[in-house]
C-alpha cells in the first residue's frame, strides 16, 4: 500500500507535542519498544537495554542504548533486574488481549520500588470509514527535538484501561496526566 492510499484510510489527528527529559535513575532502563526513534535511548544512553520485537526497527535506531531483539511478553531477564521500565508509544502496537502479560513481565523484572513509565495515545474503536489512527508528534528533548508519527489499526485504547491492567498487576499510580489525544502514566512496584 502506498503512503497516500494509507493516508486516505487514516484519521490524522493533529501533531501533538510532548517534552521529555532524561529519567533519573542510577541503575538500568528497559524500554518496551525501544526500536525507531529510540526516545528513551537518546535521554539515557548507555543506561537503556531497549528492547523490539522487531530487528530492523532496532538496526534503525541511533542512540547509545544496548539493543535487543525480544517479545515484552516473555521477557528473558531476571527478576527484578531493573529499576525503570518505559514504554514511549509503544502500548498502541501491543494487542489488547496480551497487554496483560506485558504489565505482568514489566512488574516481574523491576525492582522493588521501581517504576515503569507510559506514554501513549487514546485511540477510539471506530472513526467513520477509517482503518487507522495517525498520531504526529513532535518531542522536545533537552539537546534535540524530534518530529515523527505512529500509526496503527484502529482498535480502542484509553488510559484508563492501562491504569486497570497495571493496578491489576500490582502497581501504584504515581503520576497521570492527559492531554487532547496523548497520556503519561507513572506506576511504582
Amino acid at each position: 500500500m502506498s503512503e497516500s492510499e494509507y493516508l486516505a484510510q487514516a484519521h490524522l489527528i493533529e501533531r501533538q507535542t510532548i517534552e521529555i527529559s532524561p529519567i533519573k535513575t542510577s541503575g538500568l532502563i528497559l524500554d518496551i519498544g525501544g526500536g525507531g526513534e529510540g526516545i528513551i535511548g537518546k535521554l539515557n544512553g548507555e543506561q537503556v537495554v531497549a528492547i523490539d520485537k522487531r530487528q530492523s526497527e532496532l538496526e534503525e535506531t541511533e542512540n547509545k542504548a544496548l539493543k535487543i531483539v525480544m517479545d515484552a511478553t516473555d521477557l528473558k531477564f531476571l527478576t527484578e533486574t531493573f529499576t525503570v521500565a518505559t514504554a514511549f508509544f509503544t502500548m498502541m502496537y501491543i494487542p489488547n488481549d496480551l497487554k496483560q502479560r506485558v504489565f505482568e513481565e514489566t512488574y516481574r523484572v523491576l525492582k522493588k520500588g521501581g517504576c515503569f513509565y507510559i506514554w501513549d495515545a487514546n485511540i477510539p474503536e471506530k472513526i467513520d470509514d477509517k482503518k487507522y489512527f495517525v498520531i504526529p508528534l513532535e518531542v522536545i528533548m533537552p539537546e534535540e527535538t524530534v518530529e515523527t508519527g505512529y500509526g496503527v489499526h484502529l482498535k480502542k485504547q484509553e488510559m484508563q484501561s492501562l491504569k486497570q491492567l497495571a493496578l491489576g498487576t500490582g502497581f501504584k499510580i504515581i503520576k497521570e496526566e492527559t492531554q487532547e489525544h496523548t497520556f503519561y502514566l507513572k506506576f511504582e512496584k
